[in-house]
């Protein structure tokens, strides 16, 4: 009679324990397959970023080509939202190769005028080539769009600028944009002037470094990142000259997660070398004084750094100015937004063009002064 009031409690604790054993192992090999899956998705990752590019790749303008949706309508596009009229003045500030060029110039018509800036000088030859039916009426300015106050600038329709980098210079080894393919770790535009990414790596302090991974790239691991690559420095007595071999210093740090890294490194490095965040910075600041009333200024981007800077320059500018005592608008607003959120590429076009995937399109116009004028 004991023995089986004793049994039952017993019992029923080993059924518990037995039950609590089995949920535990299922959820131990349940994430145990889940980190499986994970190295071997970034394996595969590693795999598809390191087969080597294809050479006959040419460089595709995003969102320059009209997509008919499912729907029937036709997705947004650079010129549909910029709308530019014959005869029109355009400033296309990163020329790249013209792709965006040729169709504001068969837009604007034989009396109309584009203006094309571009900080690197391979990208200007290609560029003067492709745009030569237009040669009358094209100006070509090997120049960076932070100093378009010095460069004597008309004012204009169209403000332009595409912050993508050309396909050319993640194709092309020797520019040391990619970490696909050993090449010289350059990471200029302009290859004319300034320092290389290897020389820039040599000169900056641990903190400068993880400051800079973690702004630019976004990295979580900047601190030790930063450590690795000093540390290297100090024991090698050299720099790192090569992409491959800072490829190689990070794949040994961090292992399987190396395909993640590597994207945010390159991108950070390129950032700070070409001290692209400043040059944004100046364009949205004196851009807007260079266009004409009803003129329109237009920027894609394609990374979160880029785009938070354009859509809180665009916001400021299309929004008056309030009455500290009264809180009604004191000062309206000189600028409307013409995209009031982000136009990003449609899917069809991802699927032709799929590093136009994170790309990011604002635009505002400048209003006319009774435009800016609330009614009493």
């Amino acid at each position: 009679m004991l023995t089986n009031v004793l049994c039952k409690p017993i019992l029923k604790i080993l059924s518990c324990l037995e039950f609590i054993t089995d949920h535990f192992l299922y959820t131990f090999f349940q994430a145990r397959k889940t980190s499986l899956a994970t190295r071997r998705k970034s394996v595969d990752c590693y795999t598809s970023q390191m087969r080597p590019p294809d050479k006959n790749l040419q460089h595709i303008p995003v969102l320059r080509d009209t997509f008919t949706l499912e729907s029937g309508d036709e997705h947004s596009t650079v010129y549909s939202i910029l709308n530019p009229q014959s005869e029109e003045t355009i400033i296309d500030v990163t020329l790249g190769l013209g792709g965006h060029a040729i169709g504001f110039l068969e837009r604007i018509g034989p009396t109309g005028k584009l203006i094309g800036i571009d900080a690197d000088p391979e990208n200007i030859r290609l560029a003067e080539e492709r745009l030569e039916p237009w040669k009358d009426q094209t100006t070509i300015i090997h120049g960076n769009f932070r100093d378009l106050q010095s460069l004597d600038l008309p004012t204009v329709d169209i403000l332009f600028a595409d912050l993508g980098l050309s396909s050319p210079h993640l194709d092309d080894a020797a520019r040391g944009f990619t970490f696909r393919e050993d090449g010289p770790l350059d990471l200029r535009f302009d290859r004319t002037r300034g320092k290389t990414a290897a020389e820039w790596i040599a000169s900056c302090s641990e903190k400068s470094l993880s400051h800079i991974f973690h702004a630019y790239g976004e990295l979580r691991e900047h601190r030790r990142l930063a450590s690795v690559i000093v540390r290297a420095l100090q024991g090698e007595k050299r720099g790192f000259s090569t992409t491959a071999a800072l490829r190689s210093l990070i794949e040994k740090t961090f292992g399987y997660r190396a395909p993640q890294l590597l994207p945010q490194v390159f991108q950070a490095l390129r950032i700070a070398v070409n001290d692209e965040l400043g040059a944004l910075g100046s364009l949205l600041e004196h851009g807007p004084s260079l266009l004409k009333t009803g003129g329109r200024m237009g920027i894609i981007s394609y990374h979160s750094l880029e785009d938070r800077m354009v859509k809180q320059a665009f916001r400021a500018l299309s929004t008056g100015t309030k009455d500290e005592r009264t809180g009604g608008i004191a000062v309206p607003a000189s600028f409307k937004l013409l995209t009031k959120k982000a136009v990003v590429p449609c899917p069809e076009e991802i699927a032709r063009n799929p590093r136009s995937r994170s790309a990011k399109f604002r635009a505002m116009t400048k209003l006319k002064i009774q435009e800016t004028r609330y009614k009493e």
